[in-house]
């Protein structure tokens, strides 16, 4: 019935689709404002000469906020959403806006009135018949989803601005018909190959480079080895496990937590079984035949209900590694869990009763109810461990709240990093250097170090940063520019550069010897003869796909198209050394064509390819136009 109410409806259900995408963009997209728009309200920071205001961060960040608490449905709290970078996500979006409309400028690109009309009318989206809906209807659909038609029309008109500056910047992005050909063979063709991998990893032991040829490695690449731009900060941390270990929670708290809770200590019907197992073979060629599988699996049913033990029947019969060895002990679980002929089964079971053979898509199943678990919230006793530690988590959790609200007052009020941390007991720790997206443990955060990178010399983050295990508070001690380091500071990043780079040496000349050999006597002998393995994909491979035990590699797919029926291969460089292949089978799937496939493919590759391209303009921009922030702003974003 639903589906035949969407087949009939699925003009409008476009429509409102259509709605859906909009509202988030103006819910969740900082909106798309012009210079005189921009330049309202206290700058939280500039692109150029464009303003970023701190109302329109402030209302961009709110919204982007509830958008992930209505995700998570109230799942994650304050720690967890900072850790999520938001402040960072909305910052971004605000300043690729920016450069989007400053480069639109450049180019001479606008959108006037009468394009945004056209790309409304002629939406299909927006037509019945053939015909655009009218300025009306419009108007109603847009309000019923309690929207205005002015924010429609500026998140279009941005959408509009991205798409013209876009396909102007990636106009020439072309594909060959080679090109579309090798993507069409890469979706549609499997191969089979025996391969001999020659694991450059074990070769390493007998790389021992020269200080001479340290040396010179580095003298040649030395740009290679520079040491990026880092920071040095001194941190107050607050340690969550370190705040639990320290509260205690008394056995009247615990009932009380308890009883305030005891919907979420409410248990589903489980059912407790253990079975016997017989396989089918299937297409992974485990199992026996049908007829076969279902005559073990009666013979097993027989000796149980004649009187053996049903334990020490599954024991010597069941093809479960997983359950066999404890006698075909499944635990307990709740209806839904296993495959629909097993829970079916075993749910309609009294307890200490056994099943008929039961087929499903693993073999046959001889399944007895061992006990069944009513539903019901369970018992203070058999939970009181768990409530517990979800007291003593939440005292923890509002123990480290107020202490980081405490600091932070004392921040804004002007006291030092010391004077802060002292009524709470916290001692102000100092971080190894680190670089640009790095930090190093206990305060390792995404968003600890992009806050690092964006405060100047001995300035203090006024607000607590988020991490895996708590919070910090930081203030930036030194900044340590980029520069070319001496020999000694990467004296062994040089030498295991070297030896990495023999080892594949060593691999390769291996490998050339494996393939001249196997040219005369076989892939399989010439593998023995030198002390390795010959192998087989388990499984059609498709190109691309990692082979086993060999990895993956933009040559290794090539060869993987190129080789042809029995011929050997050249060596193969992988990531973990190299390989020679030959070719047992090759497939094409079934009703595939590359005639039929090539307007699509390569319509596919060039929207992916522009897309990068238009990434790498944007990135190019951000160096055109200088980016500021004022991240004393900070304090204020959620007020």
């Amino acid at each position: 019935m639903a589906l035949s109410f969407m087949r009939r409806h699925r003009r409008w259900l476009y429509v409102f689709l259509w709605l859906v995408i909009a509202a988030f963009i103006i819910l969740y997209i900082p909106a798309f404002q012009d210079a005189s728009q921009a330049g309202g309200g206290a700058a939280l920071g500039s692109v150029g000469d464009r303003k970023i205001t701190l109302a329109e961060f402030q209302a961009a960040y709110r919204d982007r906020l509830e958008f992930y608490r209505s995700l998570y449905q109230g799942r994650l709290d304050g720690a967890a959403l900072q850790q999520l970078g938001i402040e960072e996500q909305v910052f971004d979006g605000l300043v690729e806006q920016r450069l989007v409309e400053l480069e639109a400028e450049r180019l001479g690109l606008t959108v006037d009135d009468q394009a945004l009309q056209k790309a409304i009318v002629d939406d299909p989206q927006f037509q019945r018949d053939g015909r655009f809906i009218g300025g009306d209807e419009l108007r109603r659909l847009i309000e019923a989803q309690g929207l205005r038609l002015q924010d429609v029309e500026r998140s279009l008109r941005a959408s509009l601005m991205r798409q013209r500056l876009q396909s102007a910047v990636t106009a020439a992005v072309a594909v060959s018909d080679d090109e579309a050909r090798r993507e069409y063979r890469r979706r549609s063709e499997t191969v089979r190959v025996e391969y001999v991998a020659v694991d450059a990893a074990p070769l390493r032991e007998g790389v021992a480079p020269t200080d001479a040829e340290v040396q010179q490695r580095f003298e040649s690449a030395k740009e290679s080895y520079r040491v990026p731009e880092q920071r040095v900060v001194s941190y107050l941390y607050l340690d969550f496990e370190a705040l639990r270990a320290r509260e205690s929670a008394t056995q009247a708290e615990i009932e009380a937590e308890y009883n305030a809770n005891r919907e979420r200590f409410r248990q589903e019907p489980q059912a407790c079984a253990r079975h016997v197992l017989v396989k089918v073979r299937g297409e992974q060629g485990e199992g026996h035949p049908e007829a076969e599988a279902r005559r073990r699996a009666q013979v097993a049913l027989d000796r149980i209900r004649g009187g053996a033990d049903f334990a020490e029947v599954a024991k010597a019969v069941s093809e479960d590694k997983g359950s066999a060895p404890g006698g075909g002990d499944l635990g307990c679980f709740p209806r839904g869990a296993m495959v629909p002929e097993f829970d079916a089964a075993v749910f309609a079971l009294e307890p200490g009763q056994v099943s008929d053979l039961v087929r499903s898509s693993y073999g046959f199943h001889v399944i007895q109810l061992v006990s069944r678990r009513e539903e019901g919230v369970q018992p203070l006793l058999a939970v009181a461990d768990a409530v517990k530690q979800g007291l003593l988590a939440r005292k923890a959790q509002e123990r480290m709240v107020a202490q980081a609200e405490q600091i932070a007052a004392d921040l804004r009020r002007g006291r030092s990093l010391e004077e802060a941390g002292r009524p709470a007991g916290l001692t102000v720790q100092k971080s190894a250097a680190f670089a640009r997206g790095e930090a190093p443990p206990p305060i390792s955060s995404p968003l600890l170090s992009a806050r690092a990178f964006a405060l100047a010399k001995g300035a203090v983050h006024p607000e607590p940063l988020g991490l895996a295990r708590g919070a910090a508070f930081i203030r930036v001690d030194e900044i340590q520019p980029s520069r070319l380091p001496e020999l000694g500071e990467v004296r062994d990043r040089v030498r295991a550069d070297l030896v990495e780079r023999r080892a594949l040496e060593l691999a390769a000349e291996r490998a050339a010897a494996l393939r001249a050999r196997a040219a005369a006597e076989g892939l399989a002998k010439a593998a023995v003869a030198l002390g390795l393995t010959r192998k087989e994909t388990p499984a059609p491979l498709a190109p691309g796909q990692p082979l086993p035990d060999a990895g993956n590699s933009d040559a290794l797919e090539q060869a993987l198209l190129d080789l042809a029926p029995e011929a050997l291969s050249e060596p193969v460089r992988t990531g973990s050394g190299c390989v020679v292949l030959r070719l047992l089978e090759r497939k094409v799937a079934e009703g595939q064509s590359f005639d039929a496939q090539k307007g699509a493919i390569r319509a596919a590759l060039i929207r992916a390819r522009r897309e990068q391209l238009f990434e790498a303009f944007l990135r190019q921009a951000r160096e055109r136009h200088p980016i500021t922030r004022d991240t004393e702003a900070y304090r204020r974003l959620v007020g």
